[in-house]
């Protein structure tokens, strides 16, 4: 009998086959004693070895560690429709939650989009708000650059008229205190005449008289 034991290389999972319930034992026959009565299809267990020549593999139950024997007849490697069913059920409820998840992510994305894109239009319009100010505070600067150079030229045409000015209130000075010794040296020369006339008329006069008193 121990030779016809087929030893797995490694412990793997077996399932008990169909909507049936199978007696655990504690050996290789029906006459060794039951030690569980039954054990529901569809239930994992762990398979430790398989005798092909009694037609029993030896399990573990995953739910209190019972050991035992149980015909191989009732062993299959997949799962039975039922948990098969309920596995993928399961895997459908987990693809809906993740669906939803993901929804709600793909939701939230699209608020922050449409958040980003009012902000970004608002950051927009204020860009060309600020582009507009910065064009007219060049603009400024360029006539306030312009107004010094204007106000540059003026301080020195004014600087060049009070210089003419200067210039011309000295000859101006000049020209009235030779006028005035002109006007001076005239009034000399009148007086001077006229002093002359009058010497000349006096002495005409005195040579009159005195030539008819000596006569």
């Amino acid at each position: 009998m121990i030779l016809g034991l087929a030893h797995s290389l490694a412990a793997d999972t077996v399932y008990v086959r169909d909507t049936i319930y199978v007696p655990l034992r504690g050996g290789q026959s029906a006459e060794h004693r039951i030690l569980h009565r039954g054990i529901r299809s569809g239930t994992a267990l762990e398979r430790i070895q398989t005798n092909d020549d009694s037609g029993y593999t030896q399990v573990k139950m995953e739910s209190g560690g019972l050991e035992g024997w149980i015909q191989s007849q009732y062993l299959v490697d997949e799962p039975i429709a039922r948990v098969r069913l309920k596995q993928t059920e399961g895997r459908l409820l987990d693809l809906e939650a993740s669906y939803q998840k993901k929804l709600l992510i793909q939701q939230d994305i699209e608020t922050k989009q449409i958040e980003l894109s009012d902000s970004n239009e608002t950051l927009q319009t204020k860009n060309d708000i600020l582009t507009e100010e910065l064009t007219n505070l060049t603009q400024l600067a360029a006539n306030v650059i312009a107004i010094d150079e204007e106000n540059k030229q003026l301080r020195d045409e004014q600087t060049k008229l009070v210089e003419q000015m200067d210039a011309v209130s000295v000859a101006n000075q000049e020209l009235q205190s030779s006028t005035d010794q002109q006007w001076f040296l005239r009034g000399a020369g009148t007086i001077l005449i006229g002093l002359l006339v009058g010497f000349w008329l006096s002495r005409r006069i005195y040579h009159k008289h005195g030539s008819g008193g000596w006569s």
